[in-house]
């Protein structure tokens, strides 16, 4: 029986880490997260476009590495510059 709770807190403690790091790296859902009926992709473009630079970072990632969008390292360029130009306003 300890061993089996052994495993049980162990693996518990494997799922916390891993869900605590995804938070990190802001991984997203496939979904694109956010509330119902709206996308988080649509509230990043929202935001960074109203001069918010870690949103103008995240959609550069987004696109970077397709979380939530297509691929499109062109886009991300796009978002990097503009994260890169608010950073510089602070």
């Amino acid at each position: 029986m300890k061993t089996v709770q052994k495993a049980v807190a162990q693996f518990s403690l494997l799922l916390a880490l891993a869900s605590g790091a995804l938070f990190l790296t802001g991984c997203e859902t496939p979904s694109g997260g956010g509330a119902a009926g709206t996308s988080n992709i649509e509230s990043l473009t929202a935001a960074a476009n109203a001069g918010d630079a870690d949103a103008a970072l995240k959609l550069g990632d987004a696109y970077m590495h397709g979380r939530g969008v297509a691929k499109n390292s062109l886009e991300a360029e796009t978002w990097y510059k503009k994260a890169a130009e608010l950073y510089q306003r602070k």
